[in-house]
């Protein structure tokens, strides 16, 4: 039993283990646009104006209507007859009703109908074309909060590798300055260098957990738990010289895997008729459509009519009766004070700015996507750079340890020659996270990664 009680108390003495948090770029866009109001809103405007459209086209067919109608006269107006024909005799009733189906089609109106019609078309097309553009925004939104997810992941983990160097170090220094062959001051300098390390660290695990409830905002994906001092998946197990404990390991895909997906937007060109322009010429095309249907309203319209009614009364005879009548309605607009002509301007004008709002945002677009592209290929070649910096970092630190272990350097060359790695490092993966940031734009201007 005291065994027993023993192993209790061990295990609830035992800190917890922390939680895990895995997210992957694409589940972040997904997230990104299931989430977006702007895109959610984009679509219901689109879908609003896909039935306005179809209402505007319901207009085209015959209309059938249900018509009745009641009325009630106080004098019914009656004719004066000799008595041997029966007296006075009413021309009806005091109470009249009509009811029955109607049936309306217009024939000719000039092409009004037809082109408001059209005009809805193109409307519901650009709000469609706009819904696109908002839905490619979350997209770009998602990665990007992802990317520097994975910068901040990446961060803390290069300060985690840095710091462990700096652990091994100062054992080994700290064993020499117990054991005479290292002097004091070598050893204060080799605690200051971990204690930096642990402060940045720390800084460095403030930011990932700021990252991380940036791209909670961002994509909408709840965070497990506690994420005040979180680190990355890989430094699980590892010993960082006392630092607080994680409250969330957090894994990202390998930044590989990433490139190689983002990729083929280096490749692509510019879309020829991105969505945000292709709203934009939809526009012009609906305001053109419309100034169509307000020239037309200026012609005659002929409207085919027909119907089938119940009566009451048939003249002096009071009964109910069925009717059934055709008409032909002819009407054409003599004065309106010129409303319709300016409404046809307006209409006009408007196509004419959409369309130079549509050839500037082109122009614009183009501009983006070169100097995204050439911001790119500076990357892609200050990387290499990067990468040899990286390289010769690594190895001019082995070797201002291993000449200061020798009796041949200082601590300050280490501590120096440490820095500069991590420097180096770092460098490396802030371009890492640029490069991709650039193919996310570059892919929101073409399209090109799925």
């Amino acid at each position: 039993m005291k065994y027993i009680l023993s192993f209790l108390i061990i295990l609830a003495a035992a800190p917890a283990r922390a939680a895990e948090f895995s997210v992957t770029l694409k589940a972040a866009e997904d997230s990104a646009v299931a989430v977006s109001n702007q895109y959610r809103g984009a679509r219901f405007s689109a879908q609003a104006a896909e039935a306005a459209a179809a209402a505007a086209g319901s207009l085209l067919n015959p209309r059938l209507s249900l018509e009745g109608s009641l009325r009630y006269i106080s004098t019914v107006s009656e004719i004066k007859l000799p008595a041997a024909m029966g007296g006075a005799r009413k021309f009806g009733d005091n109470w009249n009703y009509s009811i029955g189906p109607s049936a309306y089609w217009t024939l000719f109106d000039g092409g009004a109908l037809g082109s408001g019609y059209k005009s809805a078309g193109r409307i519901a097309a650009a709000r469609s074309a706009e819904a696109e553009n908002a839905k490619r925004q979350a997209v770009l939104k998602g990665r990007t909060s992802y990317f520097q997810l994975q910068l901040a992941l990446e961060r803390v983990y290069l300060i985690g590798e840095n710091l462990q160097l700096s652990l091994s170090q100062l054992k080994d220094i700290s064993l020499g300055v117990k054991a005479g062959t290292r002097s004091r001051l070598d050893g204060l300098r080799a605690n200051q260098e971990t204690v930096a390390r642990k402060r940045d660290l720390l800084r460095a695990r403030a930011d990932l957990s700021a990252a991380l409830r940036d791209f909670s905002f961002v994509t909408g994906i709840d965070l497990p738990g506690d994420v005040s001092l979180p680190l990355d998946s890989r430094m699980e197990g590892k010993e960082y010289g006392g630092a607080d404990p994680a409250s969330l390991f957090v894994k990202a895909e390998p930044y590989e895997t990433v490139l190689e997906r983002m990729l083929p937007a280096a490749g692509g060109a510019v879309e020829k008729e991105l969505p945000a322009i292709k709203a934009l010429g939809e526009s012009a095309r609906a305001y053109k459509a419309a100034a169509g249907a307000f020239k037309a309203e200026r012609l005659p319209r002929l409207t085919l009519g027909a119907r089938s009614s119940l009566d009451y009364p048939n003249g002096p005879n009071l009964y109910s009766y069925v009717q059934n009548s055709a008409s032909l309605a002819l009407s054409l607009p003599l004065f309106e004070s010129g409303r319709t002509a300016e409404r046809q301007k307006e209409s006009e004008l408007n196509a004419a700015a959409a369309l130079e709002k549509r050839d500037e945002a082109a122009l614009a677009v183009k501009r983006d996507f070169d100097k995204t592209l050439d911001s790119y290929k500076a990357l892609i070649s200050e990387q290499s750079l990067n990468i040899e910096a990286v390289d010769d970092a690594a190895d001019a630190s082995r070797l201002a340890y291993e000449a200061y272990k020798a009796g041949s350097g200082t601590w300050l060359d280490v501590e120096g020659a440490n820095l500069k790695e991590l420097q180096a490092k770092t460098t490396a993966a802030s371009a890492n996270a640029e490069i991709l940031l650039r193919l996310a734009v570059l892919d929101s201007l073409n399209g090109s990664v799925k």
